[in-house]
């Protein structure tokens, strides 16, 4: 008998995890014989904890993989017949090339620092050179970024560790994208799904459990994910053809929604 008299479901990762633990919890199928934990283990220094006991009791293992991720507790622990499901890490880094970590964002000093945790290397590289919010947001949507970088060169590097992550998964999930992103919008950051992937992924885990998926909220189970949509530059939309971008759209900042000229000066302004 397990020590909290259910058998235990673990979910390992990171915040993509988060979500398939709750939509794994809030099934009264899944709730009934088990006890769901999220692990969340993705990055050194994370403060997920995996106790003794909730190995030992485990009866399925759902464990996200990636290249660079921090290590595991000892698993040897886990019980002989225990289900293991393996599901790559999911990003689309080549919609966002100039994607970057604020140094602002991560400053406790500053007290709107939370309210910035994407940044873009253009932005603080205009900023440097001495040129306001405004301004830079201007040159942020003049610059044609297929004229800055080679832009097939940078997917191309991209889908190919997807392809190699999705070797290690038993859940493939990165061929799948590199081949839908074009016509579907997947992704509302370089890494939080946008809620069809986010129901792919349920779908997929359920699957893979033997369990049926119940109805799912899923903006309440995404656990905040969907807060912040970065908006994708004009010319990434016009390079890869994407058929759902509209360079008028409006992007989710929390509460608010605004075009990107807007969305880009306020993130540059922030303090």
């Amino acid at each position: 008998m397990a020590p909290y008299g259910k058998k235990t479901l673990i979910v390992s990762g990171n915040c993509q995890a988060s979500f398939l633990a709750r939509a794994l919890a809030e099934s009264p199928q899944v709730a009934a014989d088990y006890r769901v934990v999220y692990f969340r283990d993705f990055r050194k220094g994370d403060a997920g904890v995996l106790r003794e006991e909730d190995v030992r009791s485990c009866a399925v293992f759902v464990e996200q993989v990636a290249h660079n991720r921090s290590k595991l507790p000892d698993l040897g622990a886990l019980p002989a017949g225990c289900l293991r499901v393996r599901y790559p890490i999911l990003w689309m880094y080549s919609l966002w090339p100039t994607f970057v970590r604020d140094p602002r964002s991560g400053d406790p000093a500053r007290p709107n620092a939370g309210d910035w945790p994407y940044g873009d290397r253009l932005i603080l590289e205009f900023l440097d050179q001495g040129l306001t919010p405004e301004e830079a947001s201007r040159r942020f949507l003049e610059t044609d970024l297929r004229q800055a970088m080679d832009l097939d060169r940078f997917h191309e590097i991209n889908a190919e560790k997807s392809r190699q992550i999705d070797q290690m998964a038993d859940i493939k999930w990165g061929a799948p994208v590199l081949e839908a992103f074009r016509t579907r919008r997947l992704f509302v950051t370089n890494n939080h799904p946008a809620p069809e992937m986010l129901e792919t992924m349920r779908q997929a885990v359920f699957e893979a459990i033997g369990v049926p998926a119940p109805p799912s909220d899923l903006k309440e189970a995404s656990g905040g994910m969907g807060r912040i949509h970065w908006p994708i530059h004009p010319s990434v939309g016009e390079h890869f053809k994407l058929e759902w971008y509209d360079p008028d759209a409006e992007y989710q900042h929390f509460e608010n929604r605004y075009r990107i000229g807007e969305f880009m000066r306020r993130y540059a302004a922030f303090e």
